[in-house]
C-alpha cells in the first residue's frame, strides 16, 4: 500500500470513535493466544474488525441494517414488527431460521441510498472487565454515534480487503442467488478466510454471514437469503430462551457449537419481533484464568462459565444526508 493510499485510509476512518478497550480487547486476546501457540477461540469477526488499524485508533464503524428492516426508529424507539412476525418457539435452527427468513422476506422493499448519503448509527458497547490493567474492573456501557459514507470509491477499488463499503454490501446482498449453497460460495469469495486461517469452514461461514447481517442498508430479500444460508452451517445453535442484550432488550441468541477447548462463544443477537440484527455478545464457556504475560503489575483475571465477556447493541440506524446529522 502506498503512502497516498494509507493517507486515504486514515481519512476514511476519521469519523470513527476513538478505540476503547471493549473494541480492542478481542484483538489483544487473539494476539496473546497466538504468542502462546493456542488455537483461536473466536471467529471471523476478529480477522478484520479488530486489527492493527484498530489498535492505531482507526476502528471501522459498525455497519447496520436499515430502519425499515430493524424496526428501530430514528428516536431509538422500536418500530412496528415485520408482517406475520410472531414469537417463535426456539429450538431447531433449521426450522427457526427458515421461519424467520420467510417472515423477513415479506418486508417492504428498501431503496438504495444515494451515493452522497451517510449511514448513521447509535451503538452501546459493554465489557465485563476484560481490561483489568487499569484497575477499574468492569466498565459501564458506553454509547456513541457513528457515521459512515454510503459510497466511497477508495473502498471499492479491490484493494480494501474485507472492509467493503456499505454500497458494495447492499449490492452484493441484492445479487445473492436463491440457493443457500450458492450464497455460501459467493460469501466465501466476498469475505475470504485467508490461507493461514486455523478456523473450520463452519466458523468461517458463520462469521462471514454475521458480518453481512450487520450490513446497512439491508434489502429484506438479501437478509432472508443470509438466514437460509446460516441454517445450513453445521453446528449453528439457537439458545432455547430469549436473552437480554446490553441495552436490556430481549433478543434471540444464535451461536456456533464450540469445540472442547474453546473458552468462549461469539453470538449474534436478533430482535424477536422484527428478526433483524440487534447486536452481539461473547459468552464464556468454561472457567479459566486470563493472565497477561509481560505485565507484572496486572493481576490475573478469573472468568466463570456464563460470564458475558463483551457485548454490543444497535440502538438506532438511519440514512442521513451528511456526516454529523442525526435523524
Amino acid at each position: 500500500m502506498s503512502v497516498d493510499e494509507m493517507n486515504e485510509v486514515r481519512e476514511f476512518r476519521d469519523d470513527a470513535p476513538v478505540a476503547d478497550r471493549a473494541r480492542l480487547a478481542p484483538g489483544r486476546d487473539r494476539l496473546e493466544q497466538a504468542l502462546r501457540g493456542r488455537a483461536r477461540a473466536r471467529g471471523f469477526r476478529s480477522d478484520w474488525r479488530f486489527t492493527a488499524a484498530a489498535a492505531a485508533g482507526a476502528v471501522a464503524a459498525i455497519t447496520a441494517i436499515t430502519m425499515v428492516v430493524t424496526g428501530v426508529g430514528g428516536d431509538g424507539t422500536a418500530g412496528p414488527p415485520m408482517p406475520a412476525a410472531s414469537r417463535l418457539v426456539l429450538g431447531d435452527p433449521a426450522e427457526v431460521l427458515g421461519r424467520i427468513a420467510d417472515t423477513v422476506e415479506q418486508g417492504p422493499a428498501v431503496p438504495e441510498p444515494g451515493s452522497t448519503q451517510w449511514m448513521y448509527e447509535r451503538v452501546v458497547n459493554g465489557d465485563s472487565g476484560v481490561w483489568p490493567d487499569d484497575g477499574d474492573g468492569p466498565g459501564e456501557p458506553k454509547t456513541h454515534n457513528e457515521w459512515k459514507k454510503y459510497a466511497d470509491p477508495r473502498f471499492e477499488n479491490g484493494r480494501e480487503g474485507d472492509d467493503h463499503s456499505p454500497r458494495e454490501r447492499y449490492r452484493f446482498l441484492k445479487a445473492l442467488p436463491d440457493d443457500p449453497a450458492g450464497v455460501l460460495k459467493k460469501v466465501r469469495t466476498f469475505y475470504p478466510s485467508g490461507q493461514k486461517s486455523h478456523e473450520s469452514r463452519a466458523a468461517q461461514d458463520f462469521g462471514a454471514l454475521r458480518v453481512l447481517m450487520e450490513s446497512y442498508p439491508m434489502p429484506p430479500d438479501g437478509l432472508a437469503k443470509v438466514y437460509r444460508a446460516l441454517a445450513t452451517v453445521p453446528g449453528v445453535e439457537i439458545t432455547d430462551h430469549v436473552v437480554r442484550d446490553v441495552a436490556g432488550r430481549e433478543a434471540i441468541a444464535i451461536g456456533l457449537r464450540a469445540g472442547p477447548e474453546a473458552r468462549m462463544r461469539d453470538e449474534i443477537l436478533i430482535d424477536p419481533r422484527t428478526y433483524a440484527y440487534a447486536g452481539s455478545r461473547w459468552i464464556v464457556l468454561r472457567d479459566y484464568v486470563q493472565d497477561y504475560p509481560g505485565a507484572d503489575d496486572t493481576p490475573d483475571r478469573p472468568w466463570k462459565a456464563g460470564d458475558i465477556w463483551l457485548q454490543d447493541a444497535r440502538l438506532t440506524a438511519a440514512v442521513v444526508d451528511k456526516k454529523g446529522q442525526r435523524p
